[in-house]
């Protein structure tokens, strides 16, 4: 009976501080950051739920393979689903474009920020596009080796658009599993 009031103390006490310190990360005057100081910090949600700063920026995730040493162009995912008739009452295929959208986002806060790249690489954001990308690309491109992607804001002007590259990644392997078991 005590140690499961100890380990109810210890899950509680750890809830209560992850959502502390996420709160306290996401205020929007926030002048020191948690998640620049340690690594298992870093791993902390970035939300803004009332978006004080208005984006000016729009922002694209590009990538390209390589097969037999060859690049291939860079292309755009989309940030898209096919709406339906009744999409506008429920629509939960839009939750993955927005879920990349945002993790996109917070690439692009991070490098904004001065983050380095070799921090902004073991981030939980990098990983998960990345992760993303090399599914993808393991799903539609069968002969391709490798994989790069690119996060690029482009700003609309009166005469052109201002394009930026953000974060380029690694070369990242497409790794085919031989095993069919």
């Amino acid at each position: 009976m005590r140690l499961d009031r100890a380990i109810y103390a210890v899950v509680a006490a750890g809830m209560a501080a992850h959502v502390t310190l996420t709160a306290l990360e996401n205020t929007p005057d926030a002048k020191v950051r948690f998640s620049t100081r340690s690594k298992l910090l870093a791993r902390l949600p970035q939300w803004r739920f009332f978006a004080p700063n208005p984006g000016i920026d729009n922002i694209h995730l590009m990538y390209r393979t390589r097969t037999g040493g060859v690049w291939s162009e860079w292309a755009e995912i989309p940030y898209s689903n096919s709406l339906r008739w009744y999409s506008l009452v429920w629509n939960p295929a839009s939750r993955a474009p927005k879920v990349l959208f945002d993790t996109v986002e917070s690439l692009r806060v991070m490098a904004g920020l001065g983050a380095s790249y070799e921090w902004t690489t073991q981030t939980s954001a990098y990983r998960l596009i990345e992760d993303v990308i090399r599914d993808m690309c393991l799903k539609d491109y069968k002969g391709a080796e490798y994989f790069q992607f690119m996060v690029l804001t482009t700003r609309p002007g009166d005469t052109h658009s201002v394009m930026q590259p953000v974060v380029v990644s690694r070369e990242g392997a497409l790794a085919r599993s031989t095993d069919t078991a």
